[in-house]
């Protein structure tokens, strides 16, 4: 039984979610739709595991976004991102025994090649293969991230900063096992420091939360270094409750403070992005919802 079958079965979508269509002047393939299909199947799980232990999340992101602009996904989109207090992600990260396979919580301590800081779900039946990281040995079937948020000052941008050091140190650890990189990527292997990526993780997440348990009027996920620090600084009030929004025929939770969030993120988020700027949310990233990641990576051995 294929992936898709299994979803299928279970129920999460039907046949019909799978049709190509155009939407917002966008082809979603079917081979798109299959992504959709496992990537809401992830949700689906993820969210029946946080109500069984009665943890909080909210949508974030572009899966905040599409929620509120399409009801579901943006059509060229290929991920979904969820974000957690961070009290409720501590608790999270320590169920990985509640995921039984395809799925898998992926963090440092479960994939221990992997270095990435949030941690993630996912489904190991399937590809989402990071080129960059094809070498390195660890889970890299389709994914759901889920991002800490810590409180936070708004001055403290150099501490973000400092973060974000850290982060780009541990990126470099995991491209060490790539003989294929190009000379940007082979000076940066060359200048690794070659501390311990466990040490460095955990002055992260050290790093992340020294504002916790202090009342700051912001929040923000600062173990995420790929966005401006103006749009990653929330107001902690707008996450004080949250509210369900329509996603694929289901209902998940949102910040009650939505529509500041996402003017913050991203302007005049109901507006579509120019047509030329619609396609994959990744680039170098091998999709495949029929074959398992470890089919592309035994290629490579």
């Amino acid at each position: 039984m294929t992936e898709i079958e299994r979803i299928l079965q279970k129920g999460v979508v039907t046949e019909d979610f799978l049709k190509e269509e155009v939407i917002c002047d966008f082809l979603v393939t079917t081979e798109r739709k299959k992504l959709f299909a496992v990537l809401l199947d992830m949700l689906v799980e993820f969210d029946k595991i946080c109500k069984k232990h009665n943890l909080r999340y909210y949508l974030d992101g572009g899966t905040l976004l599409g929620a509120i602009r399409h009801k579901g996904f943006i059509p060229w989109d290929d991920d979904i991102d969820v974000e957690m207090p961070r009290e409720d992600y501590e608790k999270f990260i320590k169920l990985g025994d509640e995921f039984k396979h395809p799925y898998f919580l992926q963090t440092p301590y479960t994939d221990p090649t992997y270095f990435y800081c949030p941690a993630r779900i996912r489904n190991s039946n399937t590809t989402a293969l990071v080129e960059m990281f094809a070498y390195q040995n660890f889970n890299q079937g389709v994914w759901l991230t889920i991002l800490p948020l810590d409180n936070w000052k708004k001055e403290a941008e150099p501490e973000i900063n400092k973060i974000k050091s850290l982060i780009i140190e541990n990126s470099t650890y995991m491209r060490l096992t790539n003989p294929h990189l190009d000379e940007k990527n082979q000076e940066r292997v060359r200048n690794y420091s070659g501390r311990d990526p466990f040490e460095t993780y955990a002055e992260i997440m050290r790093l992340a939360q020294q504002f916790n348990g202090q009342p700051t009027e912001y929040i923000t996920i600062a173990v995420e270094a790929l966005s401006s620090y103006s749009k990653k600084l929330w107001y902690a009030e707008d996450f004080t409750s949250t509210l369900l929004a329509d996603f694929e025929g289901y209902k998940f939770p949102i910040p009650v403070g939505y529509e500041r969030v996402l003017r913050i993120v991203f302007g005049d988020y109901m507006a579509l992005p120019p047509i030329e700027d619609r396609g994959l949310h990744h680039s170098g990233v091998i999709f495949d919802m029929d074959k398992p990641y470890t089919e592309y990576v035994n290629k490579l051995k």
